[in-house]
């Protein structure tokens, strides 16, 4: 997770939007029953409040755009789940992308953040969600993977961007 101290401002309305997070709705809960069921929901309900809000976020941009593609959806509701496994707040968080950024050390807690696209592919794929949320978790937020469609993959990015 290599990103550059240039999105600044986007890095900050991300930290305050994870300290004022609050648990999705009646409707955000209905949403996400629509697109996950059994273990791949598991893992969404698994993730804190702040990392489903931006999730829910980032799916109804996605289902905006794409109204009729599931598996986008999916993907963007699933794409941070291997966050979790990082267990730190908002303030570490933040440290670990300047840390990453500046490549500079960081302790292993942040390492994992750093790495929790790669992380969270391996739950999602061992739960049987689809390929392309096993592939934007991967590899977001960079460049398409071979045999995944690039107007898709540009439509993800750009919701979580």
């Amino acid at each position: 997770m290599t990103v550059r101290l240039d999105k600044a401002g986007h890095l900050v309305g991300r930290f305050f939007g994870h300290l004022r997070a609050e648990p999705p709705g009646p409707g955000d809960q209905r949403f996400v029953h629509e697109y996950l069921d059994g273990p791949c929901a598991q893992l969404f309900w698994s993730q804190n409040f702040p990392d489903q809000r931006h999730a829910v976020d980032v799916a109804r941009r996605v289902h905006a755009v794409l109204p009729d593609d599931e598996g986008a959806v999916e993907a963007a509701l699933l794409h941070d789940v291997g966050k979790g496994r990082a267990d730190i707040g908002a303030v570490s968080r933040s440290m670990a992308t300047v840390l990453d950024a500046a490549g500079m050390p960081m302790t292993t807690r942040m390492r994992m953040y750093r790495d929790h696209g790669r992380r969270g592919a391996v739950d999602i794929e061992e739960a049987g969600c689809g390929d392309l949320a096993v592939s934007f978790a991967r590899s977001h937020p960079g460049p398409v993977p071979p045999g995944v469609d690039r107007e898709r993959w540009k439509v993800l990015a750009d919701a979580d961007g």
